[in-house]
């Protein structure tokens, strides 16, 4: 036998390998394998040993292998789920889920409701011992018990909404009521515009004083018989509609026209006024120390005599935009309104303006009026446009009698409590100055209503208030669902991004108005957010500021410097009183909640004229004017501490 084994060459086993051989030394395979259950199989007959398995039962293992790692045959089901760890993990995770939502959740939801029922009526008998543990929501009247003040909420949200949309129609006079207290305590400042409730057909007495007292100051252009016939048109007007007008109305409206008429036939006769004298950044001390104002001798007392003064400006086709301000704006209101010197010496024309703007006084009796006619410059060039932007706003300074300004173009609307914000804002800065009035710039933030196509005649743009009193957001969160809905954006952001983009919209609009109190203040009084820097110099928001100084004196000067009136039509008229603020050192801070939003309209032909280089030189003058503007402050302020600095 040992012969024999020495002499053979190759021993294969069933798989084919070969073993031994050539004096090779590897030992034979056994010829009998031990499984798992310790019986004793033939290697030549074992379909395992031919085939490994990976069977998915068995989590893909050989069974040779599971024989050497578990002695002890599995059942069935552990060889399924844990067969492996991941399996272990993912079967305990599917039966955690399954327990909670088909078992375990709906028990829990059960017993909540099955309290709640108990705690609203313990002495009901009405459900038996076996109901009682059934889901309350199965139970129809329960559930309609549950469900009631639910109901009666939601009953209470709409009826809110619908005060509020009643609030918001157009025959809705904001303020009303205000204003009928304000006529009985201090009538004659109530009536120093005639306000009066003016209809349509008082327009037509309107033009009818206006034709009589005009007639005695100036030599109409028409012939004889146009003039006739518009009296005898007039008259028959007249016979028929006098007796609807009461005549306290009647003498009322007399009486303002009289005083308008006045006013523009006085500009007339005065010569124009001399590039001399007109207001610059050279001047700057001088005119606040001797312009003329209507600042109070006085002075003001804190805190009750605290009010912003809105100066505005515009042209006879924008007044239309000022009735939604009236409504919003219970403070008093300057509007300088732009007459062509052609129009203030054509009857017909100056009849029909100031017949606009008797209507819309009537209904706003805080605002005064101040026209202001200009003479063209026959020099200016073809398409130019001298519109005397800054000189208008100066004049609407001088008549401003408030602590603090807020000069707005008027096409911006402001919303509904802005003015009761902007006085609350004051009094917490007084306050924290203890009683001073501070001589901040506090930034109104500015949006804009987009409107797809834009309106491009008037009519159309009145249409979308009158179709829609929401049309424009009145609080803040009318306007932070505008901007959500993307149908309002922040003023200019798409054609002027600089413009704004300071004011930081988007913490605004996520209710982050105040800045951390310091670690050195002890009374850790919340301040609103303050700007620290400028993102670019081309910033130019719309600002409260300081006007009247509260202090009483014989010559009151105003706190803020005037407008540089060098610049005019369209362009770099308002961001250079703001370098001017910033470069003398004046802090700026943002308002909370309120805010101003811009009402769509034609384009003006002032900003018609800015934006055709080619025709025109405006674009071209007021940039090279700034540029010198710019320099002339840095030279007049260099020595200024706190300047806002421009964002690294």
């Amino acid at each position: 036998m040992i012969s024999q084994r020495k002499s053979t060459s190759h021993i294969a086993d069933a798989n084919g390998h070969s073993y031994g051989g050539g004096g090779s030394s590897s030992p034979l395979p056994s010829r009998k394998l031990r499984y798992g259950n310790g019986s004793m199989h033939s290697a030549a007959h074992n379909p395992m040993q031919q085939s490994p398995c990976n069977s998915f039962l068995l989590g893909g293992m050989d069974k040779r292998r599971r024989g050497a790692y578990h002695p002890r045959q599995r059942t069935l089901w552990y060889r399924i789920f844990f067969s492996t760890p991941a399996r272990a993990v993912a079967t305990v995770l599917i039966v955690l889920f399954l327990s909670w939502r088909y078992a375990i959740a709906p028990t829990l939801h059960s017993i909540y409701e099955w309290g709640l029922y108990l705690s609203s009526d313990g002495q009901s008998t009405q459900y038996n011992s076996k109901s009682a543990f059934l889901s309350v929501a199965d139970d129809s009247k329960l559930k309609k018990e549950i469900l009631k003040p639910l109901k009666e909420l939601k009953e209470n949200e709409r009826l809110l909404r619908d005060s509020i949309d009643a609030l918001r129609k157009p025959n809705v006079k904001t303020g009303a009521k205000r204003r009928e207290a304000i006529g009985k305590i201090v009538p004659q400042w109530y009536s120093r515009n005639g306000e009066v409730h003016v209809t349509k057909k008082e327009s037509i007495i309107e033009r009818v004083t206006n034709n009589v007292v005009q007639s005695s100051n100036e030599k109409p252009k028409e012939n004889s018989t146009t003039k006739e016939s518009n009296s005898i048109d007039v008259n028959k007007a007249r016979i028929t509609e006098e007796s609807e007008i009461p005549a306290q109305v009647q003498k009322v409206i007399t009486e303002h026209k009289r005083t308008l008429l006045t006013d523009i036939q006085k500009q007339l006769d005065e010569p124009p006024p001399s590039s001399a004298s007109i207001k610059t950044l050279h001047t700057s001390k001088v005119d606040m120390k001797n312009s003329p104002n209507s600042c109070p001798n006085d002075g003001f007392n804190l805190p009750k005599d605290l009010s912003t003064t809105l100066v505005i400006q515009c042209s006879l086709d924008r007044i239309w935009l000022l009735a939604e301000t009236c409504n919003r704006w219970a403070d008093p209101i300057v509007l300088v309104v732009y007459l062509p010197s052609e129009t203030a010496k054509d009857s017909l024309q100056v009849t029909k303006a100031i017949d606009s703007i008797a209507n819309l006084m009537a209904n706003c009796p805080q605002m005064t009026v101040l026209p202001h006619i200009h003479i063209e410059e026959k020099n200016q060039g073809k398409g130019m446009s001298s519109y005397p932007v800054n000189a208008m706003r100066n004049k609407g300074l001088g008549a401003v009698k408030t602590s603090h300004i807020l000069i707005m173009d008027v096409d911006l609307i402001p919303s509904a409590d802005l003015s009761d914000v902007i006085k609350d804002n004051l009094l917490d800065q007084i306050s924290a100055k203890n009683g001073e009035v501070p001589t901040h710039a506090m930034v109104v933030p500015a949006f804009e209503r987009k409107v797809d196509p834009p309106c491009s005649d008037i009519e159309t743009c009145k249409g979308y208030l009158q179709k829609d009193p929401n049309f424009l957001p009145t609080l803040f969160d009318d306007m932070k669902e505008c901007v959500q809905e993307k149908k309002c954006i922040v003023f200019q952001s798409d054609n002027n991004w600089e413009g704004h983009h300071t004011t930081k919209t988007q913490k605004w609009l996520k209710r982050e108005w105040y800045d951390e109190p310091s670690e050195n203040d002890e009374q850790k009084k919340r301040t609103i957010r303050q700007i620290k820097c400028f993102d670019s110099l081309r910033y130019e928001p719309y600002v409260v500021l300081p006007w009247c100084p509260t202090a009483s004196s014989s010559k009151p000067q105003p706190l803020t410097p005037y407008y540089d009136e060098r610049f005019y039509g369209y362009g770099k008229n308002k961001i250079q009183h703001i370098s001017h603020l910033r470069y003398r050192g004046v802090p700026f801070y943002v308002l909370p909640r309120s805010f101003v939003v811009h009402h769509p309209h034609p384009e003006s032909n002032v900003k018609q004229v800015w934006n055709d280089r080619k025709k025109n030189k405006l674009h071209g003058e007021m940039d090279r004017l700034y540029g010198k503007y710019i320099d002339e402050l840095e030279d007049e302020y260099s020595d200024v501490k706190g300047v806002v600095p421009e964002c690294d």
